[in-house]
């Protein structure tokens, strides 16, 4: 069985306009440098992270295009390694692409703000034949989804969508069509990072893994948490490509068959990042691997991680280091990992000792392999910038803890979700399988590795269907609903759980207590079974929008196979 089953920066004008042209498109709202950090370090070392054009709103408007076209341009190619420096070539690519480059812009927005986005697909039309399924064969349509954000999931007024990603497998946004975006961030919204990228079914996992993605902070204006100007904030995208010899990820078979490159950052290997002793940097890590973990450990420093997708802790920090590296209990669950969707927020400081330092990425479920992903230089003048307390981290009224009497106030109402990947002809199916329905990969079509295989969800206890055997509404919620899932694993594999639109405030790992706490990427406990099935239980509040909306593994390559359901929000 496959094992993935089995276990250069452009120029940028900083004027601020209220129209800026800029290469990629236009853009109603601000340019910025990208994330700027303190001059005068008298360092001698060449920092070489790099990094994405800075978008901001301006006067509660961001309104920009995002165009799909492929993208010819050199890359890092780079497997996984532990010693620095690694081996590693430049490759020229032709790659699906945001505005013709690896990694979209990163959008700066305040609670409150409008953005705008007129998403335009300019790839040629979708290849025939890449597949003896049907839905694997439309490559290059696409759509939009803005990750972990609370906003309106409809078509908000006629030609006007939210974040919407209901789409047929054979729809969405065809080549040389478009489709208008338009999102309010509620002005209660909290603050953080989050992301965006494509949610097409089908398509989703060749297209992401070609490096079609974009960071967006929220930004609330009454923050102090950080109180220094001269902190310097860092948007890093952690990523691995899958592409073939000649530099393409044509098909979803190229996206699987084809050797995973080492963690990148922002499309780098091995990056160096320069830093003052005693110098304190604010770090976002976004894990857009499409099935890798991402365990962060920095040697000879802790990171202090105060936010998990965006979600601050409560007034704490949670210590990112060699001790903590391997602690994956269910009192720890998922431990420092970063599975794929997720997003730590970490602030560190520099040591006060002058040398060089690796960033590394250790072992974690699902992952046995270690890696050097960044090399971390310290010199130049001394700093002395105190680290911020996290007794300065904001609170938020809709992230009080859901209680009990909560829950029992507003329905009580509980669900008992479980998914999973079995041979097609496992007893937990829905068998039959429905004449000319596309459940699984057939032998010789071109990934033996998933033939036979059926990447599926259903109700705990009842049968399991892959999402396109319907695409139907399975799970239907009452507006202002609070309610209790769980959701049970029966692979080896730690499956993240996503769902759209709404926060999840977990509460159990493996039916055992734990201290609580909000996340939009929930990953499954590991080593589930038929028999013994794994799993986490949270609770949500359904608030503010109805409409359809997915849950979905965020291991892209299982999501396109199948592993999806579609919710309905009813008032």
């Amino acid at each position: 069985m496959n094992a993935r089953i089995s276990s250069p920066a452009p120029a940028i004008d900083e004027g601020r306009r209220d129209t800026l042209r800029w290469a990629f498109g236009l853009s109603v709202g601000a340019a910025l440098a990208p994330l700027a950090g303190c001059g005068g370090s008298a360092a001698a070392t060449e920092d070489t992270l790099p990094e994405a054009l800075v978008l901001e709103s301006r006067n509660g408007l961001l309104d920009m295009t995002l165009a799909v076209r492929y993208a010819n341009q050199q890359l890092d190619s780079a497997h996984p390694q532990e010693v620095y420096p690694g081996s590693v070539e430049k490759i020229n690519t032709s790659l699906r692409s945001y505005n013709g480059r690896y990694m979209a812009p990163t959008l700066y927005l305040t609670a409150g703000d409008t953005l705008r986005v007129d998403l335009r697909n300019e790839l040629p039309p979708s290849p025939s034949g890449q597949s003896a399924l049907s839905y694997l064969n439309h490559q290059n349509s696409t759509n939009l989804h803005f990750h972990g954000l609370h906003v309106d999931p409809k078509e908000i007024r006629p030609g006007v969508f939210g974040d919407y990603v209901v789409d047929t497998p054979e729809a969405g946004v065809l080549p040389g069509a478009g489709r208008q975006h338009e999102i309010t961030i509620p002005a209660n919204h909290t603050n953080g990072i989050y992301w965006y990228h494509p949610h097409l079914h089908g398509s989703s996992n060749v297209q992401v893994v070609s490096g079609m993605f974009g960071a967006i902070l929220v930004r609330d204006p009454n923050d102090r948490f950080i109180d220094s100007p001269g902190i310097r904030e860092r948007v890093m995208f952690i990523h691995k490509t899958n592409m073939t010899e000649d530099g393409k990820t044509e098909s979803f078979y190229d996206s699987l068959n084809a050797a995973n490159s080492a963690s990148l950052i922002n499309g780098a290997f091995q990056p160096t990042i320069v830093m003052r002793p005693g110098e304190v940097q604010q770090w976002h890590f976004i894990n857009a691997s499409s099935f890798f973990p991402f365990n962060p450990l920095l040697d000879g420093h802790t990171l202090w991680h105060y936010a998990r997708d965006g979600n601050v802790f409560n007034r704490k920090f949670r210590p990112i280091n060699l001790e903590t590296s391997t602690q994956f209990d269910n009192q720890q669950w998922p431990g420092n990992a970063l599975y794929p969707g997720n997003r730590h927020s970490v602030v560190v400081k520099a040591s006060n000792v002058p040398g060089t330092y690796y960033l590394r990425s250790a072992a974690a479920p699902s992952s046995d392999a270690t890696e050097i992903v960044a090399r971390i230089v310290v010199e130049g003048l001394p700093m002395d910038t105190p680290l911020p307390s996290p007794a300065a981290l904001p609170q938020y009224a809709e992230h009080v803890p859901i209680t009990d009497e909560e829950l029992a106030a507003n329905g009580g109402k509980t669900r008992a979700l479980i998914l999973g990947f079995v041979d097609k002809d496992d007893e937990h199916l829905d068998l039959p399988i429905p004449a000319g329905e596309e459940w699984f990969v057939p032998v010789g079509d071109g990934l033996d590795g998933f033939a036979n295989i059926v990447f599926a969800v259903g109700s705990f206890g009842g049968k399991l269907a892959p999402f396109q055997s319907s695409l139907a509404v399975t799970q239907t919620v009452a507006l202002n609903a609070v309610e209790e899932w769980t959701i049970y694993n029966m692979n080896p594999y730690p499956h993240p759980f996503h769902i759209h639109v709404n926060d999840s405030y977990v509460v159990k790992v493996n039916g055992e207590d734990v201290t609580p706490y909000w996340a939009d990427t929930l990953p499954l406990p590991p080593d589930g079974t038929s028999e013994q099935p794994t799993s986490i239980t949270f609770r949500m509040r359904f608030t503010d929008f109805t409409g359809k909306y997915v849950w979905h593994c965020h291991a892209l390559d299982h999501e396109d196979m199948g592993m999806m359901q579609l919710v309905e929000v009813r008032a």
